[in-house]
Formats: C-alpha cells, sequence, structure tokens
C-alpha cells in the first residue's frame, strides 16, 4: 500500500470521526480502509483526546466535546423500529396508538411495543391514555428533529419524500447511496 493512501486513510477516519457519531464497522466501511488501519488511527485519535468511543452492543466513535445526551440518542437509533417509531411520530401532527404505528411503519406489534417502552423510559415520547387504547407523541419534536438532523442529515434531507397516507419508511432505514 502506498504512503499516499495511508495517508488519505488517516485523513478521511478523522473527518468522518470528528464529523458526527458513527459505528466502528459503519466508519470501515465508509473510509475505504482496511479494519486494522482504522484501529490503529482511531487509538491514535484517542489517545490525543480528539475522539472518544463508548462501547455497548455496538462500538461507537464520536467527537471528544459532543453531548453525551447526543451519544444516547444515536445508539438508540441505531435500532431500526425505534428510528422508524421516532421518524413517524415526527413526522406526524396527531398523537398515534400502536395499532397506528404498526400499519405505517410495517414493523411487528412485539416489535413496535418494545420500542416505545424504550422511548417512554428514555422520556423521548409521552404516552396518552384514552379508553380503550393509549396514544403516543415525541416529547419533544423541535430536540428531536435538532439530534436528528446533526446525526442523521440523510433523514432531513428526505423528510418531505415522506407520507404517513403512503408511509415508506425503508426511505430512512436503508443506507442512501
Amino acid at each position: 500500500m502506498s504512503n499516499q493512501k495511508i495517508g488519505s486513510c488517516k485523513d478521511t477516519v478523522k473527518e468522518q470521526v470528528l464529523k458526527r457519531p458513527v459505528t466502528f464497522m459503519k466508519l470501515v466501511a465508509e473510509t475505504q480502509c482496511a479494519t486494522e488501519t482504522v484501529e490503529k488511527y482511531l487509538s491514535q485519535f484517542l489517545k490525543e483526546m480528539l475522539v472518544k468511543e463508548k462501547k455497548g452492543k455496538f462500538r461507537i466513535i464520536y467527537p471528544a466535546k459532543i453531548n453525551s445526551e447526543i451519544i444516547e440518542f444515536y445508539e438508540l437509533m441505531l435500532n431500526p423500529t425505534i428510528k422508524a417509531i421516532t421518524v413517524v411520530l415526527l413526522k406526524s401532527e396527531n398523537a398515534l396508538s400502536q395499532i397506528e404505528l404498526v400499519a405505517i411503519t410495517g414493523k411487528s406489534n412485539p416489535s413496535i411495543s418494545r420500542g416505545l417502552r424504550e422511548l417512554m423510559q428514555r422520556n423521548l415520547i409521552q404516552r396518552n391514555y384514552h379508553a380503550p387504547f393509549s396514544t403516543y407523541e415525541l416529547s419533544d419534536k423541535e430536540k428531536t428533529m435538532g439530534f436528528l438532523a446533526y446525526i442523521f442529515p440523510e433523514i432531513i434531507e428526505k423528510f418531505n419524500q415522506f407520507e404517513l397516507e403512503h408511509p415508506q419508511p425503508k426511505l430512512f432505514l436503508e443506507k442512501l447511496k
């Protein structure tokens, strides 16, 4: 491998991790560098305190000065069902029931139920009780929109193409090419 390619890998990795949070494997894929090379540069950036990492189900690399609330939100949005629920509730003008969320997202009822529970535990949505069902809405749409704009700008770019009457949430769940 030439020195030019090695140098460009270092610059590309640095540019990607300082832009916004990213999982390690997505970083490897986006930079098109070898896993070992990315690991080598990340360890340098971690020593220099340019970036931090959070290890859990996914290894998340993020700029050192980023708000921890954004990292928690990013980690939550790695779940495609939770991301779909969030985008649908963001687009919806009214609170939606669990059954409506199942119909719009195309996800299973148990999956939507788990996603709603997780979002309620994190205080990102609120539950409105109506006999015999409940509806759900985002607690703070502006804050959620801001987080999404920073973490997933491609979602905001495609946001107006998404209509609840003719749901196509896969626009937001697939990697844009």
